[in-house]
């Protein structure tokens, strides 16, 4: 097969064994693959911890030779080396969204002296000498041209710490033994010790040249950049001023080979795309106008007039925000939608199909016009273009299919019109993930279902649901035209407008119980216990490994809910569940097996504890250390009866730090003594309640002098001083501190504690911003010389939802019915929130709906139950099927994750709870949710 015809299943494992087996068969090389490269080693291979990499671009034309060139010279060397082990890999590394310190590395060579790198740079550049391939930004390119390129840095992922955030930083040893951040960033920033490595080399700016981005920069010898808009793998975005005509333009930039396809094409290709296009729209009115194309370097440049304004979804996101109901109403939605059905008529006029229309790729100006502002995607039905999709605004036969392909027809920006008006009226992204299953639910039902729930609290969308319902069919032969689209828009105009509100939706109980007996199904078989780096499929955070132990994005919230799935079996509180799965042990433990889940508890122990013996560094929080580890280690062995394994849990907590830089429940001491309070009141151990008396010293040492109750984290993830920021929610700031003091104080009989928390919970109601009936907080407190105030938001992480959590505890500690109708206006605007939300825990619909759970134990009113009900509602539409199971999907990656934080045991939290009661997880109460059955 050859680089020209390649699949996106092309593997080029494949082509590398051919050029092995020719070049040192029955050598003893090994090779092996994981889900990006595949990583070959010489035989008795030991690789150095650091040092002169090379790495080597290529494009889907040239991978093929590329890697066949390299691996010769490489076999015949000796030499470790790594590749994309796909064409679907390498176009990730080709991608606009890839991270521009990593893109384009399509091999990685390990070399085994700075001798052997000097040689082997000559080399390789020689045996891919003349191919395509692009720069890559964090390395130092060999030759002007050439695909061999090359950094100082680390050889293995071992070479890491812990950060004091909870991921793992990649480090490098300094001469003199200390720790060196290895930072791959867009630009050649080489370590301050190393000499360069090549003789002729001139020495490259040191890191954090303070010049860098100083000189004024002067393009076509007219236009005078004045601001960086943006950047990313496909170049930057400037705003600029012509000296010619002295106004201000906007630049895009094309690098080359990025995006590039097996064609030939790449994103230089997309920016003259779209300069024809603007050509052919120029005079209408309908987009920026086209001031000049031109290249520099092989890179592309479009210069187009900017247009004032903001885009469609911010102008939504505006008027969402701005109404406490989190609703935009009919008479701001009508106008806009007609100039938006206008826009798509001129543009299908011309013969033309936008292929990704979306609310970010229009602006609306002052005066309310609509303009388009990105046709590089514009293009006539059938001509051979790249595939692009935005989730939730692509149409369904456009997610799947070859790289290029004959363009669509007209038919597919209806859907993606109809999108467009489902966020117009709603500030939603109508995103429903696809199934992955043999038998896929179909796309038309479950749109029916996301139009009627969300519907039964928006009436702008009851209104226009008849005209989305029309385009967001399955089937594009079904879909509604244009001409039906402005007769819809014309019968809503005069029809009355609903200023009422339908029954919200809600989700049947064997549904809520479905949802909990699928994702305890999906924990148990996602399992990897022979992975010894993570016990559940783990993704990256920002370029960055998670604390696969944590309880934020690791393991240790999976583990404590199979802990109490297994515990509903045992004690038969699910008995009489009307859900499905029942097999004489009801509900979740039933539906997965109780016997599967107490396997997969024992194992799950047995490896959490091996990975605990190699720990080099005991943090202390509850969500991030080792608080939330040792805690849910406890419950799961009390849960088999070990007893080792509880004391060497116990032990290991009395080992968590109790005075820290960092304050907080998340990272710091607040933490460390929640889950000490807990293991104490589990124990009896006075050691522990010792400890928590320290913990809560610690905090109280950490206020500000003068008694403010607004505490700072640390000035800088590694810092050890508190001057940082300051924040008010949950996670970080003073609605954790001081549920954590206040439950110290019942605890422990300290009432110094709770005047604390007490003088905390005065100070948010001050800093309380009014929605309607609702209140929510901004992140962090105001500051003098604000600009502008900082929004409120509604997450459990920050703002309402976690703040409320404070509030509710706080009135059962005092008394004072302040505290329980700010607890209530937090729940509020909680509600209001449930459709715009992920589902995970940290800022998502698990971490919300749970604070409403807290509200109906700690009152007894069963609204807010229903309100919770709602939540799950709004989780069931972020469930793909898979296997048969219905789990949550993370709504960008569209990816399912397991841990507590961030993933699918969080959501299992909230629906385990829901269904069954109890006292609400990773909390230290005195209250409990009754279960459903029992009211």
């Amino acid at each position: 097969m050859t680089s020209e015809t390649q699949q996106p299943g092309h593997l080029y494992v494949d082509d590398f064994l051919a050029v092995r087996d020719e070049t040192v068969a029955l050598h003893g090389w090994h090779h092996s693959a994981d889900d990006m490269w595949c990583h070959v080693l010489p035989p008795g291979h030991c690789s150095r911890p650091q040092g002169w990499k090379i790495h080597l671009s290529a494009t889907p034309r040239s991978a093929v030779p590329v890697l066949q060139g390299a691996a010769r010279v490489l076999l015949e060397r000796g030499v470790a080396f790594k590749f994309a082990k796909g064409a679907a890999q390498l176009r990730q590394l080709l991608s606009v969204r890839c991270h521009r310190g990593s893109s384009g590395k399509f091999l990685t060579v390990y070399p085994e002296s700075d001798r052997q790198f000097a040689e082997l740079v000559e080399e390789l550049h020689q045996a891919t000498d003349g191919m395509p391939g692009p720069k890559i930004l964090s390395d130092r390119r060999y030759r002007p041209g050439s695909l061999v390129h090359y950094r100082y840095g680390g050889f293995t992922s071992r070479q890491q710490v812990l950060g004091t955030d909870g991921s793992y930083v990649p480090m490098l040893v300094a001469p003199d033994g200390s720790w060196y951040q290895d930072e791959r960033e867009a630009w050649y920033a080489p370590v301050p010790w190393s000499a360069p490595p090549l003789p002729d080399e001139a020495p490259a700016p040191a890191r954090g040249d303070g010049e860098r981005g100083k000189q004024r920069v002067l393009l076509d010898s007219r236009f005078a950049v004045f601001e960086a808009i943006r950047h990313s793998n496909r170049g930057g975005v400037y705003r600029a001023k012509d000296e010619r005509t002295a106004r201000t333009v906007v630049i895009k930039e094309a690098r080359p080979y990025v995006a590039a396809e097996s064609d030939g094409t790449d994103a230089r290709d997309y920016l003259r795309n779209e300069h024809e296009i603007l050509r052919l729209f120029e005079g209408m009115g309908i987009a920026p106008r086209p001031v000049s194309l031109f290249e520099y370097q092989d890179h592309v440049f479009l210069a187009e007039e900017e247009i004032p304004g903001v885009t469609l979804r911010a102008w939504v996101d505006r008027h969402v925000r701005d109404d406490p109901g989190r609703l935009v109403s009919l008479d701001a939605v009508l106008p806009v939608a007609r100039r938006l059905v206008d826009l798509v008529a001129t543009v299908h006029g011309k013969g033309l199909v936008f292929r990704d229309l979306t609310p970010n790729n229009v602006m609306v100006t002052p005066d309310g016009e609509l303009v388009l502002i990105d046709t590089e995607f514009v293009t006539r039905p059938g001509e051979q273009v790249t595939r692009v999709m935005t989730m939730g605004y692509v149409a369904p036969e456009e997610m799947s299919g070859p790289a290029r392909h004959p363009a669509p027809g007209q038919e597919t920006d209806l859907y993606s019109l109809g999108a467009s008006l489902f966020h117009l009226s709603t500030g939603i992204h109508p995103l429903l993930a696809e199934d992955s299953s043999p038998e896929p639910r179909p796309l038309d039902g479950r749109v029916a279902s996301l139009v009627e729930a969300v519907a039964g609290t928006s009436p702008t969308l009851r209104a226009l649901a008849p005209l989305v319902l029309g385009l967001l069919r399955q089937d594009p032969r079904q879909r509604i035209g244009l001409t039906r689209v402005r007769e819809l828009l014309a019968s809503t105009a005069a029809r009355e407008h609903d200023d009422g509100s339908a029954a919200p939706v809600r989700l049947p109980a064997g549904e809520q119980q479905r949802l909990l007996d699928d994702s305890v199904r999906e924990l148990v078989a996602a399992m990897t216990p022979d992975d010894e780096r993570t016990l559940w499929p783990a993704f990256p955070y920002g370029g960055r490994q998670s604390d696969p132990l944590s309880l934020q994005a690791g393991c240790a919230g999976s583990i404590d809910a199979l802990r109490r799935t297994l515990a509903l079996g045992a004690t038969g509180e699910c008995a009489g569940t009307d859900g499905p799965g029942s097999n004489g042990t009801d509900g979740a433990a039933g539906a997965a097996g109780a016997d599967a889940v107490r396997g997969a508890l024992r194992t799950s122990v047995t490896w959490l504890e091996a990975r605990l013996r190699q720990d080099q560094r005991l943090l202390p929080g509850l969500f991030f250390g080792r608080a939330g580890t040792c805690w849910a280690l406890y419950e799961a062995a009390e849960a088999l009866g070990d007893e080792d394994a509880m004391r060497r849990a116990v032990e290991r907590a009395k080992r968590l730090p109790v005075a820290w830089a960092n304050p907080d429940v998340t990272h710091g001491v607040a933490g460390s003594g929640l889950a000490q309070l807990h293991l104490w009141r589990r124990t009896g151990d006075d050691e522990l309640a010792r400890r928590v008396a320290i913990c809560a010293e610690s905090a109280q040492a950490a206020r500000p002098s003068g008694g403010s109750t607004q505490w700072r984290l640390a000035d800088s993830p590694g810092g050890r001083s508190a001057g940082g920021p300051t924040h008010l929610g949950y996670a970080h700031g003073v609605a954790g501190i001081c549920t954590f003091l206040m439950a110290a104080a019942r605890e422990l009989d300290r009432p110094e504690l709770l005047t604390t928390a007490a003088e905390g919970g005065d100070y948010l109601l001050c800093v309380a911003r009014e929605q309607g009936d609702g209140a929510t907080w901004p992140v962090s407190p105001p500051q003098p010389g604000d600009e502008e105030p900082q929004e409120g938001v509604c997450w459990w992480c920050s703002g309402a939802s976690g703040i409320g959590t404070f509030l509710i505890r706080l009135w059962r500690a005092t008394g004072e019915a302040r505290y329980r109708e700010a607890a209530h206006r937090a729940a509020v605007a909680t509600r209001a929130e449930k459709w715009f939300l992920s589902a995970n825990h940290c800022h998502g619909i698990a971490g919300n709906a749970e604070f409403l759970l807290d509200m109906a134990a700690a009152t007894g009113e069963r609204v807010y139950r229903d309100w919770a009900e709602e939540y799950a509602t709004c989780l069931a539409r972020l469930c793909v099927l898979r296997d048969g199971r219905l789990v949550p999907v993370d709504e960008a990656s569209l990816r399912t994750t397991y841990s507590y934080g961030l993933g699918l045991a969080g959501s299992l939290g909230f629906l385990h709870r829901l269904r069954h009661g109890g006292e609400r997880w990773w909390m230290v109460d005195d209250f409990a949710l009754a279960p459903e059955g029992l009211r």
